[in-house]
């Protein structure tokens, strides 16, 4: 990129020249440089992860002028860290659902900083029609649901939303 500050002839220039060279104005100087090239068109997984990146700082700008979302992610957040980038991390990445079967109680927690609002359970029978839906109710730290009567060969299909609206599905089969 070569930069031109005095000359008469390409002072204040801007476009094309020749099919190969750009003129810009960079900061009051005249910057020339090769045409830019033609990116390819972006793969579905880039698409998703630029509205995902959207959606998470959507949230974070959100969550900072709430003052409680705000004190919360200023306590979660690592030494040197704003509460928009805890916010915004906790909106990019879904929580790690840990959940346990324990005689006829499944109990759902979620590893690290990630805060649950709701989880959703549905018990499904072996051939996937739903028997019975209900939320788990929080205890402290985890998520409990009763399962009733369940049978071996059935699923238990899971919906866990956090604060920052992820969605986490999860299915078991209950052996």
């Amino acid at each position: 990129m070569a930069v031109s500050e005095h000359n008469v002839i390409t002072k204040g220039a801007t476009g094309t020249f020749a099919k190969q060279i750009v003129f810009r104005q960079r900061n009051g100087k005249t910057v020339m440089c090769n045409r830019p090239c033609k990116y390819p068109p972006k793969t579905p997984t880039q698409i998703a992860n630029q509205e995902r990146f959207k959606r998470a700082n959507d949230f974070a700008k959100a969550a900072v002028k709430d003052p409680a979302k705000k004190a919360f992610y200023k306590s979660i957040a690592k030494p040197n860290q704003t509460a928009f980038n805890a916010a915004f991390q906790d909106a990019y990445h879904k929580p790690e659902v840990i959940a346990s079967v324990k005689e006829q109680t499944i109990e759902v927690e979620a590893k690290g900083k990630h805060r649950i609002t709701s989880v959703k359970v549905a018990i499904e029978n072996a051939a996937g029609t739903e028997k019975r839906t209900g939320f788990a109710i929080k205890k402290v730290d985890l998520w409990e649901f009763d399962l009733g009567n369940i049978e071996k060969g059935e699923s238990i299909r899971l919906w866990v939303h956090d604060i920052a609206g992820n969605i986490v599905q999860k299915k078991y089969r209950y052996t």
